[in-house]
């Protein structure tokens, strides 16, 4: 509960182990099955005590693992759309000699883009099969790691049949 008396509750967005479509749920009222909207694949869940009252992330609903990173709640394709378009705009100025415009443009583009970036809140996300989870819930998951989403990722694959 916050401060003003409202319940939080953790907002889970399931990947689906055949087409890797996100389906949203809330973790309190979740069901122990959800069909896919894309590929019609029934997916069992196994909602924690921890996720259904938002008090943390012990074990992925979807694929059952308890190897969590954290990262910023934020659109990566977005980001890199506010760049490149101030690389664009900057490489027209400075194709007409105006570098100083140039860089000003470029500069304020990146401002633009870690200002948004540390303004957004942080989520939890399942190594081996991607669900991501939104909440209150004190985050405990270290940052990314290439070499254990090497490992996991391979390993989920493999258990769900597609390697």
């Amino acid at each position: 509960m916050n401060r003003h008396g409202t319940i939080w509750i953790v907002q889970i967005l399931a990947k689906c182990p055949k087409c890797d479509a996100g389906l949203p749920l809330r973790g309190a009222d979740a069901p122990s099955a959800i069909k896919c909207g894309r590929c019609g694949h029934e997916i069992a869940l196994t909602i924690t005590e921890p996720v259904r009252t938002d008090r943390g992330v012990d074990r992925c609903p979807v694929c059952n693992g308890a190897d969590f990173y954290t990262r910023k709640d934020f659109d990566p394709k977005v980001g890199l759309t506010v760049v490149v378009i101030g690389a664009v705009i900057s490489g027209t100025f400075y194709w007409f000699g105006k570098d100083l415009v140039a860089y000003a443009v470029l500069a304020s583009a990146a401002l633009v883009d870690l200002v948004v970036y540390g303004r957004l809140k942080d989520l939890t996300v399942c190594y081996r099969c991607h669900s991501e989870f939104r909440g209150a819930y004190a985050r405990t998951a270290p940052a990314f790691d290439l070499h254990t989403a090497d490992v996991l990722e391979v390993e989920y694959e493999r258990k769900i049949g597609r390697r």
